[in-house]
């Protein structure tokens, strides 16, 4: 038996096969090595097949506006209710992928098959209560700008190279306006 919030899906036959990424990279560079890091636990997918019978029309057009409903733009959450996901701690799904119906005739029936992704896993649960780890304060390095032993709020000489473009600049810029009201 196979329900999404509390609506029985009736598909004969039917078969649910759970999967689920573990995700690695390999980690040995050039070399030959074996080494892999993991990279997390990636959501729980559900792929489902069935048979609905060419009579219960009404039953696979059910299905696939369950598999098209959107509500705020996103595909619908719905909370599952099935044995194969409740071993698995699935509690929330969405459609994933596509939904097939692909007709039988020698049998009178459509072979169904779609695809449900876990939402709100229990490694996703745990990864955002965990605290991050502060970002490190940067600091700034090199040499600073002003000479190290002249007193704050005072100008420093300025010599050679720096003297003459600083003479360029304020040729340059325009003279500061005098106020008359």
């Amino acid at each position: 038996m196979l329900s999404l919030n509390a609506q029985k899906i009736l598909l004969k036959a039917l078969r649910i096969t759970a999967s689920q990424e573990l995700a690695t990279e390999d980690a040995s560079g050039q070399s030959s090595s074996t080494d892999t890091a993991e990279t997390g636990m990636k959501a729980k997918m559900l792929s489902v097949t069935g048979f609905i019978k060419f009579a219960d029309v009404a039953n696979l057009t059910n299905l696939f506006k369950l598999a098209e409903a959107t509500q705020g733009g996103a595909r619908v959450t719905y909370r599952i209710a099935n044995r194969t996901a409740e071993a698995l701690g699935v509690k929330q799904v969405k459609f994933s992928s596509s939904i097939e119906a692909v007709e039988q005739e020698t049998t009178r029936q459509w072979n169904i098959s779609f695809t449900l992704a876990e939402v709100r896993s229990v490694p996703q649960k745990k990864e955002e209560r965990t605290p991050q780890p502060a970002a490190a304060q940067q600091g700034a390095t090199g040499q600073t700008a002003a000479e190290e032993n002249a007193p704050p709020q005072t100008e420093v000489p300025l010599t050679g190279l720096t003297a003459w473009l600083k003479s360029v600049d304020d040729s340059l810029a325009p003279a500061p306006e005098t106020g008359s009201a």
